[in-house]
């Protein structure tokens, strides 16, 4: 069985010696699954800002986020708590510093993790998920949505972003993150042929909303679906002319959660597993369809 596994242990571990943060106690998820951070949290008092220069011993918030967004190169898993983090970067408060100092205490008990590529039955078939959270931003209430692209057992593409626009319903939520998927497969697609791996078949993005993956296949008009804008029906062309296609999956099975949302332990490395991160003993994504 030939693997490849990237990982980024060097870089991590010389992050958590630069915040002080080599000794400190492990956790198991990026980020605490029942609480929300929002802006709210970021208005203090002039002596708990004060409180907060001290708590962060010289080093800022940006400064420490952006540390974590480069170990995210090869650790999707982190991709979600990293993007939620750098929202707050013109004005933490202390919940904020507290958050990046857990997402460190994770990868303090993973930095020997990476991405593993390859193993049995894994071929260069690209498949992808779609997931959104809707109305999860505290603040704005707009969706979250994520996708992650796998190639070889191996994620290869992923993303974790706050929706431009309100969603009225769940469906729209996840029809606009399906739309952004599927440019992201289209361009995958062109980058796979360029290097000599002509995707033959439609790629299948799994999706967990049946009326997202319906409004995608069937333009009938619907009082929930006529003023969702024109450029999130793009993906409707593209599934007419057989470059993608969506289906269904159950949202235990849905790889993109870990993008879109804090998962509680168990689901959060059922998640990381399916993603292909692992301690590079074996590639992790291995038994999966």
């Amino acid at each position: 069985m030939r693997t490849i596994t990237l990982n980024q242990t060097a870089y991590i571990r010389e992050v958590l010696a630069r915040y002080g943060m080599q000794n400190c106690a492990p956790v198991s998820t990026p980020l605490v699954p029942t609480e929300r951070l929002t802006a709210a949290q970021s208005l203090m008092t002039p002596d708990e800002k004060k409180a907060i220069l001290e708590y962060a011993k010289g080093a800022s918030y940006p400064e420490r986020v952006g540390a974590l967004l480069y170990a995210t190169q090869t650790r999707p898993d982190c991709q979600y708590a990293v993007a939620t983090l750098a929202q707050f970067s013109g004005n933490p408060g202390k919940a904020h510093f507290e958050a990046v100092k857990r997402v460190l205490r994770y990868l303090k008990g993973t930095a020997h993790f990476g991405l593993a590529f390859g193993g049995p039955k894994q071929g260069l078939d690209l498949i992808g998920w779609t997931d959104s959270d809707w109305a999860q931003d505290p603040d704005s209430r707009r969706s979250v949505g994520g996708f992650v692209f796998d190639v070889a057992g191996g994620s290869v593409s992923w993303s974790s972003k706050k929706q431009p626009t309100v969603a009225l319903s769940t469906v729209e939520a996840e029809y606009m993150a399906a739309s952004n998927a599927t440019k992201e497969a289209i361009w995958l697609r062109t980058l796979l042929k360029d290097l000599g791996f002509t995707q033959t078949q439609a790629t299948t993005i799994y999706a967990d909303n049946q009326g997202c993956i319906a409004l995608s296949r069937n333009p009938v008009s619907h009082s929930r679906a006529k003023h969702i804008d024109i450029r999130h029906h793009f993906i409707r062309e593209r599934v007419a002319n057989k470059e993608v296609d969506l289906k269904f999956c159950s949202t235990r099975e849905m790889v993109a959660d870990v993008v879109t949302k804090a998962l509680p332990r168990e689901a959060f490395e059922r998640c990381r597993a399916a993603l292909g991160v692992g301690d590079g003993m074996q590639p992790s994504g291995s038994d999966r369809d």
